[in-house]
């Protein structure tokens, strides 16, 4: 799957939920004019709307993102075998300043551990 595939899933969801670009676009805090370029594949979308989009489509994260690849570097970005690494990314987004930098000392420590408790 490529930006274009995402975005016409995106499109489709929308469509099963007989939404206008416009009214998707601003329940999902985004214009008109970058929702349909994401549909036609031109823009990539960021995480925070691509969530917003599933909960304003009822529809599960893994139905957008699953075997998710970036035709201009074909790395694999997503399968819903990830689900558990999107679903720590998502909660990250939902926390402050503060907490997000516990979450990165937390993570420095892992890997200093994981290393020995060599820097």
């Amino acid at each position: 799957m490529n930006l274009r595939d995402l975005g016409q899933k995106i499109q489709g969801a929308r469509e099963d939920k007989r939404m206008s670009q416009e009214q998707l676009a601003s329940a999902i805090g985004c214009s008109q004019s970058a929702l349909s370029n994401y549909e036609k594949g031109k823009r990539r979308i960021y995480l925070s709307q691509l969530e917003k989009l599933s909960e304003v489509l009822g529809k599960p994260m893994d139905y957008f993102v699953e075997n998710f690849t970036d035709s201009s570097s074909d790395k694999y970005l997503y399968s819903s075998q990830d689900s558990l690494m999107l679903k720590i990314i998502n909660d990250i987004y939902r926390l402050g300043d503060d907490e997000v930098k516990q979450v990165d000392e937390y993570i420095q420590f892992l890997k200093w551990k994981r290393n020995g408790g060599e820097t």
